[in-house]
């Protein structure tokens, strides 16, 4: 029976990981992302461990992001494949992650709910298609501390025996380290770990958890000391990161600079509510903070919510408005929160339509009946925010530049389908933006190159030649930022087009135009 158990956790978690697997596949193929700005990280990966001038120093420096992207373009190459790897893995650690926490602190309901809304609401669905790290930390993060609530547990997986139990804190260790190379302000959470265990292991054992860390920070510091000369770069790159645009942006230092301690202390409630469930996730949070009043456990995802809460707000500018250290002010920046509100939200929804059940004479004695109908109710109370979030992404009301596709077939796809019909494109022109974005799509997804011909970087002073051609991508929207003011750049704001060039391809709405030069 105990094998059983300790089993059945596992069992239940292989099972989403493989159901989770399908998924992958699933979105490789249906939704694949449009990168736009948010290529650096790929190409910081791509030239690793070297410095490319034009990515940010924070870029180049996150190892634990950059380290794992660049194994994908190892194994895939510069390709779509490689880009989307890490996060669609980074969302379905996460998801596995949370059902882990949520089963060992409550039920299989609790767990399974949370972890659909975890990864379904509205701040954390954008990134899984995206190779930015707050959702591989915020995963990482989560996996340290399903592990460590198991080894509080006695779980006979991980403390079955003395090897089992070092050996799990080693891997928490690791997760740990891994997770502050890939985002600095993990660190916040850490306490967490210690507190959980501090009375269920021995003192003496604790001790294996700072083994992987010493690894982490020493192995980061020999390589930021021969690649870049400085053993502590990026806590020195890190340490001004939040700063922002020069002085004399004066638009964003009046957005984010400056503000009331009030503009701080209630960033939390106003990034919430930027969402379309907002509604639900306000809830999340009063849910956290009432509930730990009448549940250890929903105390715990209080005191995992609040590690980070505080420090993220003293340092994002409530203890320096005019020099803040974390832009509190960017939704992604609070990942890290959402599993515990999340939790806490589906565990009350359960306790409190379980509890109240027991009221009604007719299921006071019926546990099972009273459980189905928690059960329903969990999974109400999350399929309602998940589909509000979904139908305002499908319909563009979160996007208005459409870089969600519900149904795959993005622009740029049908771009890589054209060029892979057409025999007479050798050399195609693209402005430094374009060109890294371009670069991603002109392998498909697995396989062999769509294309042999020459991609060449198109700058002002540059005259493509008879028989070229140029692509244009998000050259009149600012679907893509960058691309849009480097074709203003060429050609000119609204951009026009020689009257020499003939129009040979064109997707969504000129999103995508490709042109011969005559």
């Amino acid at each position: 029976m105990d094998r059983w158990r300790y089993s059945r956790p596992l069992t239940v978690a292989i099972g989403c990981l493989l159901a989770a697997g399908v998924g992958v596949v699933e979105v490789l193929y249906r939704l694949p992302p449009v990168p736009f700005d948010q290529v650096n990280y790929f190409d910081a990966a791509w030239g690793f461990p070297s410095h490319t001038s034009y990515i940010s120093d924070h870029q180049v420096l996150r190892h634990g992001l950059t380290v794992p992207i660049r194994m994908a373009q190892e194994l895939f190459g510069y390709s779509q494949a490689a880009f989307l790897a890490v996060p669609i893995l980074s969302g379905v650690l996460l998801a596995v992650s949370v059902y882990v926490i949520g089963l060992l602190l409550f039920n299989r309901t609790v767990g399974f709910a949370a972890a659909v809304l975890t990864v379904g609401n509205s701040m954390v669905f954008p990134n899984l298609t995206t190779p930015l790290p707050d959702v591989l930390a915020t995963a990482l993060m989560c996996a340290a501390l399903a592990v460590a609530l198991a080894l509080r547990q006695r779980r006979l997986l991980v403390a079955g025996t003395r090897r089992r139990e070092i050996v799990a804190l080693l891997f928490v260790g690791a997760l740990l380290g891994w997770s502050y190379l890939a985002r600095e302000y993990m660190v916040f959470v850490w306490p967490l770990i210690p507190l959980m265990l501090i009375r269920r292991v021995r003192m003496i054992r604790l001790g294996w958890l700072i083994v992987p860390l010493l690894v982490v920070g020493g192995g980061e510091a020999l390589l930021n000391t021969l690649a870049y000369g400085d053993p502590l770069a990026r806590l020195h790159v890190a340490a001004h990161h939040g700063d922002g645009p020069p002085l004399s942006d004066e638009p964003w230092r009046n957005e984010h600079l400056g503000h009331s301690a009030q503009w701080y202390l209630t960033r939390l409630a106003a990034i919430v509510g930027a969402a379309p469930e907002a509604l639900w996730l306000k809830a999340a949070v009063a849910a956290t903070v009432v509930g730990a009043f009448f549940s250890r456990r929903i105390g715990f995802l209080l005191v995992w919510a609040l590690l980070f809460y505080v420090p993220l707000v003293a340092l994002g500018g409530l203890l320096d408005p005019y020099q803040p250290r974390l832009r509190i002010n960017v939704q992604r920046y609070w990942l890290p929160l959402i599993p515990a509100i999340v939790l806490a939200l589906v565990a009350v929804t359960w306790l409190l339509v379980s509890n109240r059940a027991r009221v009604v004479p007719f299921l006071r004695e019926r546990a099972r009946l009273r459980s189905t109908l928690a059960s329903l109710a969990v999974l109400a109370a999350v399929a309602v925010p998940v589909g509000i979030a979904q139908h305002a992404r499908a319909t563009g009301d979160t996007d208005p530049y459409a870089r969600y596709a519900a149904n795959g077939a993005t622009e740029l796809e049908d771009f890589r389908s054209w060029l892979q019909r057409t025999d007479s494109v050798d050399t195609l022109w693209a402005n430094p933006s374009t060109n890294r974005v371009v670069g991603i799509y002109l392998n498909p997804t697995f396989g062999r190159p769509a294309w042999d011909g020459e991609l060449t970087v198109w700058h002002r002073v540059d005259e493509p030649q008879p028989d070229d051609h140029v692509v244009l991508y998000s050259a009149r929207t600012p679907t893509c930022g960058a691309c849009m003011v480097h074709a203003q750049d060429i050609l000119g704001d609204p951009v026009r087009i020689p009257a020499s060039w003939r129009l040979v391809f064109q997707a969504n709405d000129r999103q995508v135009e490709v042109y011969r030069v005559r």
